[in-house]
């Protein structure tokens, strides 16, 4: 099952209704959702011809079972577009700050237009306009993340951890920490190695982040998908965003530790001159950090380009 759909189903769950018809619904979905996700048999008696057509036809059934109970939960308060696409007029409001551009890939030399526009990606265009409208309404906190140089059960220490820690200390306004991280193979096990256990990404789905405005992802491959889900955008930085923080910066691949201290010196410069963090600098203050590392041609090009922006 995709990943959002995981993530919505969570939030269907968790409804505070009290109501046991909401709850048997809920199951209901679940368990039709799990059958019509399950492989069909492989083997000599199951490709016979009576019962391939045994198995279409409680397919049918199933998808049949499956729309009744979609409707059903439309009925409730607060889900009439549940799985619904979003409408093109409500779509246009994610433009609202500056154009939408969908890349396709070619051969195409793509250097004029990362010069032109400050680049910034998202998950979907829905994710992006949430971030957006819960922008203006989130509260005032202070800037705060976490530094780990010797995850648990790790034989090794993080040496680059420390002095970035104290880089960004002098860059930021009180009071602040800072965070590090790892990735696992398999997407819903990338985490963030904590001191006693993992923060995974299917943890980090299931929370509530819409009061946090900002995460800088430092580690390695913090915004890399898997290969067996290309159509999907499954990693940390995509889940950090998708659970409600506005804005997020993560690396396509490994990172060296001169690359970190010196882009993380120039964007906490741009992000902070005034003193005052605003996520909605993030994007351009990435842009500006990384144009300055860019003039280093002795830097490769694959360290001046590791780091991307999402949301807003």
């Amino acid at each position: 099952m995709p990943w959002m759909l995981h993530h919505v189903l969570f939030i269907v769950v968790t409804l505070h209704t009290g109501s046991n018809h909401t709850a048997a619904l809920m199951k209901k979905f679940r368990d039709l959702s799990s059958l019509l996700n399950k492989p069909p048999a492989n083997n000599q008696e199951a490709n016979s011809r009576v019962n391939v057509e045994a198995e279409e036809a409680q397919y049918r059934c199933l998808v049949k079972d499956w729309n009744r109970t979609v409707e059903e939960i439309r009925k409730i308060k607060g889900f009439s577009c549940f799985l619904l696409p979003p409408l093109f007029s409500d779509l246009q409001d994610a433009a609202r700050d500056g154009p939408i551009i969908m890349l396709i890939a070619s051969r195409a030399n793509g250097e004029s237009l990362s010069q032109k526009y400050i680049s910034s990606y998202t998950p979907s265009l829905t994710t992006l306009m949430k971030a957006r409208r819960s922008h203006d309404k989130s509260l005032s906190v202070s800037f705060a993340v976490i530094g780990q140089n010797h995850p648990a059960s790790a034989l090794f220490t993080l040496d680059s951890v420390e002095p970035e820690l104290d880089l960004v200390l002098s860059l930021l306004p009180p009071p602040p920490t800072v965070s590090s991280t790892k990735k696992f193979d398999k997407p819903f096990k990338s985490a963030f190695l904590m001191h006693d256990h993992p923060l995974s990404l299917l943890d980090i789905t299931q929370m509530d982040l819409s009061q946090h405005q900002f995460a800088f992802l430092s580690a390695c491959e913090t915004a890399v998908g898997a290969f067996s889900t290309p159509n999907e955008v499954i990693h940390l930085a995509a889940g950090l965003q998708f659970a409600g923080v506005k804005s997020v910066i993560g690396t396509l691949w490994k990172v060296n530790n001169s690359t970190v201290q010196r882009l993380v010196e120039a964007f906490y410069k741009n992000l902070c001159g005034n003193s005052k963090m605003n996520s909605k600098r993030a994007a351009l203050a990435l842009h500006q950090a990384v144009h300055s590392l860019a003039r280093d041609k002795d830097m490769p090009l694959d360290q001046r380009i590791v780091f991307i922006h999402i949301g807003i």
